[in-house]
């Protein structure tokens, strides 16, 4: 039987999804996307072209989510919109009957995660979240590696991302530096680093955090100058009202520097800005008991290295040898061209980027077929927005938080006024 999908957003993210099903046609046929969505006909035209010169089988096409969801020829939705409309999609899907996958971060607050909980639970419907550095085939090797015990005990990881924005929008997308939109770089792209961290190292305990908005005053400059990389597949994308070269004034944050405190009783520094000018840094290590774990570049095919006590080396697909067992699932397995064991791998990042997004939904599909969870489910999405949302909680309050008290809602300060704004 054909499990029948619904995009609703066709933007950058969602022209990403595009290939990402193309790449997923490539070797399954029981998926077909049979409708796409978007407020702006004509980007949703733009994605239907798409799938034309592919040759597959167009979709129909909405500018009005409802009327999709409501159509009653779908299987499940993808939602690769702005985060404030995660949560209002993903409930009026399930309570319809559709299964869900949205785009990261699973919503706009911890209270909008809660909700979509709720209704996943009460409608018996798989929810999952499109969480993708972790499905790396490197990243794979890097868990396995600190699975293993080859390094020892782990004591302490360090996360630093710090790169400069050129004082320009985030993502040349306004909402991006919106506090009411979940905007500013800690949320929106440190979710990802956020659930890095969870993979590699497991559950967090406390977080304590220094975190500003640096720089309120942005321009909205043109993709190709502030994210090249992907700048071809945001083109089309209509955000009204705006034009390049308007200032834009941020209010989300945009630089957080915490210390993570795991239950392993490991620690970690996990640092994000897009502020540092004239010097970036990007550091992503584990350290344990008998070495250091130097993380790849997520999606970039490069190696990762270990380090041990000794001083001695080891890089690449020998560090294949010291996990004998470790061969990557059937579907990455196919995705990566039949490769059962990966050490490092050369492809551009659009593959690269496709391949995951198919590996996204296959993962989804599969789940809803078996009646089980989803490798990255309502679990994992709540976990790294927890986690994230830890630190702009922690940086408002000047304490220590307990990650678990941000989950739950006891600790809300920073998303307050989001709930109440758009009456969550």
């Amino acid at each position: 039987m054909t499990f029948k999908i619904g995009l609703i957003g066709c933007g950058g993210m969602g022209m990403r999804h595009i290939f990402g099903h193309i790449e997923l046609r490539k070797h399954f046929n029981d998926i077909e996307l049979a409708a796409v969505c978007d407020v702006h006909k004509n980007v949703a035209e733009k994605a239907v072209d798409i799938i034309n010169e592919n040759g597959l089988k167009p979709p129909d096409i909405y500018t009005d989510y409802m009327e999709l969801i409501n159509s009653r020829h779908l299987d499940g939705i993808a939602i690769v919109t702005s985060t404030p409309m995660h949560h209002k999609i993903a409930i009026a899907s399930m309570e319809l009957g559709l299964h869900v996958i949205t785009e990261k971060p699973m919503g706009l607050t911890m209270k909008a995660c809660r909700l979509m909980e709720e209704s996943a639970k009460r409608t018996n419907r798989i929810l999952a979240v499109a969480e993708n550095y972790r499905r790396d085939p490197i990243n794979r090797l890097s868990k396995a590696l600190l699975d293993s015990g080859v390094m020892g005990d782990p004591y302490f990881a360090l996360d630093i991302h710090a790169s400069s924005s050129r004082k320009a929008v985030m993502h040349s997308t306004v909402w991006r530096a919106k506090k009411q939109q979940a905007g500013g770089i800690v949320l929106d792209a440190g979710v990802h680093n956020s659930d890095m961290l969870l993979y590699l190292m497991g559950p967090a305990e406390s977080v304590y955090a220094e975190t500003s908005v640096f720089e309120p005053n942005r321009k909205l400059m043109p993709m190709v100058n502030v994210a090249p990389n992907l700048a071809e597949m945001y083109k089309h994308r209509n955000e009204p009202g705006f034009k390049t070269g308007d200032e834009v004034l941020q209010d989300a944050i945009d630089t957080g520097f915490a210390l993570i405190k795991f239950k392993s009783g490991a620690i970690g520094q996990l640092v994000i800005t897009d502020t540092s000018h004239g010097h970036s840094l990007g550091i992503e290590t584990i350290t344990g008991s008998e070495g250091t774990l130097f993380r790849t570049q997520s999606r970039s095919g490069k190696p990762a290295k270990i380090v041990f006590m000794d001083g001695k080396e080891v890089i690449g697909e020998e560090l294949l040898k010291l996990v004998p067992s470790f061969e990557l699932d059937d579907l990455t397995t196919t995705l990566w061209n039949g490769r059962r064991r990966i050490g490092q791998y050369d492809m551009g990042f659009h593959d690269t980027d496709s391949r995951i997004l198919a590996y996204e939904y296959m993962d989804w599909v599969r789940a809803v077929e078996k009646s089980e969870a989803p490798e990255v489910g309502v679990l994992e999405g709540k976990n790294a927005l927890g986690l994230a949302y830890s630190i702009v909680e922690s940086g408002l309050s000047q304490k220590k938080v307990k990650v678990r008290d941000v989950i739950s809602g006891e600790i809300n300060g920073y998303q307050k006024d989001i709930d109440i704004s758009e009456e969550i």
